[in-house]
């Protein structure tokens, strides 16, 4: 009987020492752990003892993981030696919860810009007439529209001209019915913006403006700054004299009238190529007066706003400045 106790006990302590060997069997010598987390440790000689993964860190150092806290363990050829379905299952739900998250926190990111666009937009318009098509400076004056149709504005340039997205400072604008390019009127007023168009500006200018001209008489250039006193816009306007010359000196003339030209604009925004000029609606006068040139905008600003006056190093004046001051005296 004892002698059978003593078999039993060294077939145990047998059994134990066999487990304990085959629990320390390294499993992988290189490779990487993953954990829920998704964070990736490289590990070398990696074994299973007691539930836990111990490993070799690259400093050389044994550390200890928990079972429950590996999600995969991948060799060297990235072939996976463990997963933990459990932990998988978890990692996917809360991933799927994180993009979800995610996808909800960007549309609201998106909506929160759209709304701040959509109010600076509302600040922009000046909603100085009722929108419409105003065919005379009487129908403008009178704030009397002569048509409501629905209207779209469109670039200056190519032959199939695109709609523009947003609110441009130039363009032409057509019958979104017909296609047709509106012509041959005073003013249109468009979501709460205020155009003129450029040849009502050429035909109701200060008898001083003469010579001015422009490539596109049936654009519209917006209102950038409105008061009682003015309504201040910009084009591209070039002098009719200086153009003429240009083109007539052969092909040295067709650069400089090309640089002149107010085809340089572009995508419904005026490019400043040293033809832009800044035009006032002057309301008590019921006239348009260009800045021709610095001089000449100098002479307008002088007794109104003597601060505005600009030292005329160039031809032109500062068309930022010019800004500044009409904001003064509009």
């Amino acid at each position: 009987m004892t002698c059978m106790r003593s078999v039993l006990l060294l077939f145990t302590l047998f059994f134990s020492l066999h487990s304990l060997a085959q629990n320390e069997k390294i499993l992988s010598k290189k490779g990487m752990i993953i954990l829920e987390d998704n964070k990736h440790i490289p590990y070398l000689n990696v074994k299973l003892t007691n539930g836990n993964f111990r490993y070799t860190d690259e400093q050389g150092i044994e550390k200890e993981l928990l079972m429950k806290e590996v999600m995969y363990i991948e060799d060297e050829q990235n072939a996976k030696i463990f997963t933990n379905k459990t932990v998988v299952e978890r990692y996917k739900k809360n991933e799927e919860k994180r993009l979800e998250e995610e996808k909800t926190a960007t549309a609201e990111r998106n909506l929160k810009k759209q709304e701040e666009r959509a109010k600076l937009e509302e600040e922009r318009k000046l909603k100085l007439l009722p929108n419409g098509i105003y065919y005379t400076k009487e129908d403008f004056l009178n704030k009397n529209p002569n048509s409501t149709e629905i209207i779209v504005p469109k670039g200056l340039i190519g032959f199939e001209k695109p709609e523009l997205n947003g609110i441009p400072d130039v363009c032409f604008f057509y019958s979104k019915n017909s296609d047709k390019k509106i012509k041959k009127v005073f003013a249109i007023a468009y979501e709460g913006h205020l155009y003129f168009q450029i040849q009502a500006i050429l035909n109701n200018r200060n008898k001083t403006d003469r010579a001015q001209t422009n490539d596109f008489p049936n654009s519209f250039s917006r209102v950038l700054i409105a008061g009682e006193n003015y309504y201040y816009l910009e084009s591209d306007l070039v002098n009719l004299w200086v153009q003429g010359v240009a083109y007539n000196m052969g092909a040295t003339g067709t650069f400089i009238a090309q640089d002149l030209s107010s085809a340089n604009v572009k995508l419904g925004r005026t490019q400043n190529f040293g033809s832009k000029k800044g035009i006032v609606w002057d309301i008590k006068n019921k006239e348009f007066n260009i800045f021709k040139n610095c001089n000449d905008y100098n002479d307008f600003i002088k007794n109104l706003y003597p601060d505005g006056i600009q030292e005329c190093d160039k031809h032109q004046p500062d068309i930022l400045k010019v800004r500044e001051a009409i904001e003064k005296i509009k």
